[in-house]
């Protein structure tokens, strides 16, 4: 039936293979393509407001961002401004956000980039650099490859050109600019990806005491799904520097998410020596003897997290999910009935666990064992909420 509901994964298929086969036309077909830019644009438009009548504004623009994408990577006709106008003016004029030319300035200036057009590069980019930190990686690398090119030239002076990627690599370090709002970029082989990941080797190698750089790469490796290149640059940040909490507390969670319980326990003995007052290392030996099912270990926690001044509302929930883990059903509302009363002012989040937790007692074993996991996960989050963790790792 046309206009019936269909699942976002569904709709995320089917926008796929449109999108493939309209890539696929455009390889083949470029020089048609170009020649009838205009009529080009217009079919994608019509098949995606027939195709998806329902789409929104975001993903319809994405869709138009990759089509565009793909005819300036295929192109035949020379990279000239006149040409990246033509092109962005008939995408542009698809578009629903007509304002909206982030992605498509910035694929302009990768192409730029790869045709050796550095400055009108950097001038098209400059403007972005705080809206997704890749861009400012890509300004210093247009810096930073002028500067090769004008190391072979004599009578130039190349340190100025260096001296400006550097400056461009601090400043990313510094703005804390979020690295994964060009979506279109957001797979790992993407051009955009290529020179951030360059620049933040050499970012390594110019300030090897900035432990930022690590920072910008565990989260960028995190965005990815790469598990592995987080490993490393975790493994090399916590060698560096031993005592940064950031990097601890981001080796701790990695250990989590490969269920690897010796490594974890081992960084929450390293956090306590480095941090014996403090409330993060306390919650992580107590999140990791809830995980693994451990009362005896979460009750050695417990012990020091009254010692210190543990918040108790946040004990009563952690002793209601170790309950739940456990799957002690006899045991589960009664910590968490506390909980309520030593919970003052968060009336909504308790009614909403107290739904989840009936389902942990009730049902089938497969709803309960979702049930487990959803109450777990909400607790685990509000208790890093409200002891501020993992606040610095955002």
């Amino acid at each position: 039936m046309e206009g019936a509901w269909q699942p976002e994964t569904s709709r995320d298929r089917r926008l796929d293979q449109l999108r493939a086969t309209m890539n696929h036309y455009i390889e083949k077909n470029i020089t048609r393509v170009e020649a009838n830019l205009p009529v080009f644009f217009g079919h994608v438009a019509a098949t995606l407001n027939k195709t998806f009548p329902d789409l929104d504004d975001r993903a319809y623009d994405d869709f138009i961002d990759t089509i565009t994408s793909t005819i300036l990577n295929t192109a035949h006709e020379a990279a000239t401004a006149e040409y990246f106008e033509k092109i962005l003016r008939y995408a542009m004029g698809n578009k629903r956000r007509r304002r909206e030319r982030t992605t498509l300035d910035v694929l302009v200036a990768l192409k730029l980039i790869d045709t050796g057009n550095y400055p009108p590069a950097v001038e098209r980019l400059a403007r972005y650099r705080n809206y997704d930190g890749r861009v400012s990686a890509a300004i210093a690398y247009s810096y930073y490859t002028l500067s090769r090119a004008a190391n072979r030239k004599q009578g130039l002076h190349p340190t100025d050109m260096e001296l400006c990627a550097r400056e461009e690599m601090l400043n990313l370090a510094r703005s804390r600019a979020p690295l994964n709002r060009l979506e279109v970029f957001d797979h790992g082989d993407a051009r955009l990806n290529r020179i951030f990941w360059s620049m933040l080797d050499l970012g390594f190698t110019w300030f090897p005491g900035e432990p930022a750089f690590y920072r910008l790469g565990i989260l960028r490796a995190r965005y990815e799904n790469d598990i592995k290149r987080r490993q490393r640059l975790i493994a090399r940040a916590t060698e560096r520097f031993p005592e940064n909490k950031y990097f601890l507390g981001e080796a701790f969670e990695t250990c989590i998410e490969l269920h690897n319980g010796s490594g974890a326990a081992a960084t929450v003995r390293q956090m306590m020596q480095r941090y014996p007052d403090d409330h993060e290392p306390l919650y992580f030996g107590m999140k990791l003897a809830i995980l693994g099912a451990q009362p005896e270990s979460y009750a050695s926690f417990r012990k020091l997290a009254l010692l210190k001044r543990f918040p108790q509302h946040l004990l009563l929930m952690l002793d209601t999910a170790l309950a739940v883990m456990c799957n002690q059903r006899a045991g589960n509302y009664l910590s968490f009935e506390a909980a309520k009363k030593a919970s003052p002012g968060q009336t909504h989040y308790i009614t909403a666990l107290e739904y989840i937790l009936r389902d942990c007692t009730g049902g089938d074993e497969e709803r309960r064992k979702r049930a487990r996991s959803t109450f777990f996960t909400s607790v685990n989050r509000y208790c890093m909420h409200v002891l501020k963790i993992g606040e610095y790792r955002e």
